[in-house]
């Protein structure tokens, strides 16, 4: 019984670590993203979220939707002089963050 317990136990803290491990992996991941999201949305926009799907650092930063994110990269951020003018709804928590940046 007691040799079953340690077998246990043991497998219950590596799979614990390995836990810890991929959220660790993740943590950095998404800071990552966000040094980027705030350095080059350009770059966040085209390389990050449109290439792979990953918007989670605008998602949460402006609370929006993945649609949202997705509409707010192609007509926002990457849109250019040459192409038609399309309308560019910037998320109201853009402009709250951009307040408490502001000294």
């Amino acid at each position: 019984m007691e040799k079953n317990r340690a077998a246990i136990f043991s497998q219950l803290n590596d799979e614990t670590s390995f836990l810890q491990d991929d959220f660790k992996e993740n943590f950095r991941e998404f800071q990552k993203d966000k040094r980027l999201a705030e350095r080059s949305p350009e770059n966040y926009c085209a390389d990050r979220c449109l290439a792979t799907g990953n918007c989670d650092v605008y998602e949460d930063m402006f609370q929006m939707t993945p649609s949202q994110v997705i509409e707010f990269c192609t007509n926002c951020v990457l849109a250019t002089d040459d192409e038609d003018p399309v309308e560019c709804d910037i998320p109201e928590a853009f402009y709250d963050s951009a307040q408490k940046l502001s000294p």
